[in-house]
């Protein structure tokens, strides 16, 4: 099947299907591989989304039961992330994101797949338009690729490493960050020297690779302004000895266009124009974004030749077709990654703590019968001192006793109080559905803006209220004594995966998150879990007291002595008053205020944040002074 899989890559597909099918006739609906031939099936069929999904379901039913998932999980996280992407080509969102939070669910538990969770996520950003945390993703896709499947095949190597970095440059170009995009374009130009000089990727498949690859460097040299380069990679695109099959060449006739369009050569624009409209027309569901591009640049060239008239029909043409597509894509754009991926992860964290009901109330019943013992021992108590002082002394000894169960009941009630914390849990759900209907009664028409207002009071109360609620629900209160599961972590990795999650958020207030990550792991044993809680609490605190505009640097070390882990959360935001430098790790503390955007504080991260370090054996501190805030946290370092 991987030999079928190599095939497949190489655009024989034709090939790899007949191998398929052989070894499917063999192996039968019972092997695991079996899930291989759906998802090269539904990989072949990228122009039907229909029937990309019942190829997906296919590959599912083969996990019906817990064991087979079990026995096999290299093969359900391939065929789950599979799905997602066959979702995600149907436009089912949201379906799409639950898949890939199961995908990254199984990642955490110590699964691997060369990356492919990283390459679906950057496709989503990439279709967003947030080209920097699309190019980010990317390059993790290429950093991951064959970490766990060493028996890749050249050809498979070659493919998956050569697509990221050419992704990856892209998004990096169109990001602005035109250093970074030059960067991995030479890293895929040396992907590609090294495939011709080895000999085992066909030369068919090398010209065409690299045809795509000068486009994007002739477009990146034609944005900077030079020219004459830009032209002799152009050139080089449309005069290359390959087939046109899907209109390879359609995107540097386009360029040539525009270059010699900026350049005022308007014969060579006329004849460039013509050479890529015809492959648009011949290749038009290949290149419909190219029609786009064409259209409004040849009305521009239309307008340079004095004739308004006719540039107007194609730039009404241009904007038709760009609506239509923006119309088309519209919904991805409400697609929020981390957002949808953090609600999966409650509703699972929601389940699991409705298990513990069943004790939490056998828990307020003992508390409850401990209040009514103690209130008649109060009793009891108050008539032995008023009937008779002769037994004074042994009423001071009963009193002695009594505060002493005065102070348990305090501890209790300590206890009842987190117990109902936890429970609150519970309101969630019509706070949810209050919102929910608020947020559909504000896409209806017909209402002025005072009662659009007071709606938006209403959601955003209510909004307000869940958040506050899930800072509760992830408080761990009930389950103060639990034990920590400590397990081999590679705290940086960690780190810098929790930054560029972050960074979307950050982005939102136009702010910087800045990590140098040299790649070198530092692996410690600790909980994954409670350890991100740690750096996401920091990071969000960082962003919510910081400035719009500003920058937050985040970084890692080893201390001197090689036995801590030493992290370090800087801002330059409001800093932290004298009188508030006491209380700020207390729970519920008094000690809290609003984000420099109104954001709403809950009083609770930082008491959670450390116990969360105390009970690895670490210490956290701060130091704080107006426009500059340093949050440190040491961690017990042992080479795993």
């Amino acid at each position: 099947m991987h030999t079928a899989d190599s095939l497949a890559l190489i655009g024989k597909g034709d090939s790899a299907m007949q191998i398929a099918r052989k070894l499917k006739s063999k192996m039968g609906n019972n092997a695991p591989l079996i899930t291989y031939y759906y998802i090269m099936l539904m990989d072949r069929s990228r122009d039907n989304p229909e029937r990309m999904v019942l190829y997906a379901d296919s590959a599912m039913s083969f996990f019906s039961t817990q064991e087979r998932i079990k026995a096999y999980p290299d093969q359900y996280l391939k065929v789950l992330l599979a799905k997602g992407d066959a979702c995600m080509k149907s436009k089912q969102y949201n379906a799409a994101l639950d898949y890939l939070y199961k995908g990254k669910k199984l990642l955490a538990e110590g699964q691997c797949d060369n990356g492919q969770l990283a390459a679906s996520i950057a496709s989503i950003y990439y279709h967003q338009k947030n080209f920097r945390l699309a190019a980010q993703y990317w390059a993790e896709n290429y950093r991951r690729i064959g970490a766990c499947d060493t028996a890749l095949t050249p050809q498979k190597r070659f493919y998956m490493q050569q697509g990221s970095l050419n992704n990856c440059a892209l998004a990096y170009q169109r990001a602005g960050m035109e250093d970074s995009a030059v960067v991995y374009y030479n890293m895929d130009l040396t992907v590609l020297n090294k495939a011709d000089s080895c000999g085992v990727i066909e030369k068919g498949v090398l010209l065409g690779a690299r045809t795509v690859l000068y486009d994007n460097l002739g477009g990146l040299a034609l944005k900077n302004g030079k020219y004459a380069e830009a032209e002799k990679y152009l050139l080089t695109c449309v005069n290359m000895d390959i087939p046109l099959v899907d209109g390879i060449k359609t995107p540097p006739y386009i360029k040539l266009a525009e270059l010699y369009l900026v350049t005022k050569q308007y014969n060579k624009a006329e004849e460039a124009f013509k050479q890529s409209k015809f492959l648009i027309k011949k290749f038009h569901k290949e290149n419909s974004d190219s029609d786009i591009i064409w259209s409004k640049l040849y009305a521009q060239y239309l307008l340079e030749l004095k004739q308004p008239d006719k540039a107007f029909q194609y730039l009404k043409n241009y904007i038709r077709l760009n609506d239509s597509v923006e119309k088309a894509s519209a919904n991805i754009y409400r697609v929020d990654v981390d957002r949808e991926l953090n609600t999966f992860h409650q509703q699972q964290v929601l389940t699991e703590l409705r298990h513990h009901d069943k004790l939490n109330q056998i828990y307020l019943l003992c508390i409850t019968i401990a209040v009514i013992l103690s209130v008649i021992i109060i009793v009891l108590i108050n008539r032995n001192l008023n009937t008779s002082k002769k037994n004074q002394r042994y009423t001071e000894e009963h009193n002695r006793r009594l505060q002493q169960t005065l102070t348990e009941l305090e501890a209790a009630n300590k206890n009842y109080i987190r117990i109902m914390r936890v429970m609150a849990h519970d309101l969630r759900n019509p706070l949810s559905g209050i919102t929910g209907l608020t947020a559909l009664l504000l896409e209806e028409e017909g209402f002025d803006e005072e009662n659009r207002h007071i709606l938006g009071l209403i959601q955003s109360t209510g909004l307000n209220s869940i958040e506050m609620i899930n800072e509760l629900l992830k408080s761990g209160l009930a389950d103060e004594n639990e034990a920590l599961v400590l397990q081999p972590v590679d705290i940086k990795a960690l780190l810098h995966d929790s930054v560029k999650l972050l960074q979307f958020k950050a982005s939102e207030k136009n702010q910087e998150i800045l990590f140098e990550n040299d790649g070198l792991p530092i692996i410690a044993n600790v909980s994954q879990e409670k350890i991100w809680r740690v750096f996401n609490n920091l990071i969000v605190n960082a962003i919510k007291f910081s400035y719009n505009g500003g920058q937050i640097v985040v970084d890692i070390a080893l201390t001197p002595d090689k036995k801590k882990i030493k992290i370090a959360v800087t801002d330059n935001g409001v800093g932290i008053p004298d009188k508030d430098k006491g209380h700020i790790f207390d729970m519920f503390t008094t000690a809290k205020k609003n984000g420099t955007n109104g954001e709403e504080p809950f009083g609770l991260g930082l008491s959670i944040t450390q116990k969360i370090v105390h009970q690895h054996h670490g210490k956290i501190w701060f130091t704080s002074q107006p426009g500059e805030t340093t949050f440190y946290v040491t961690l017990p370092y042992n080479k795993v």
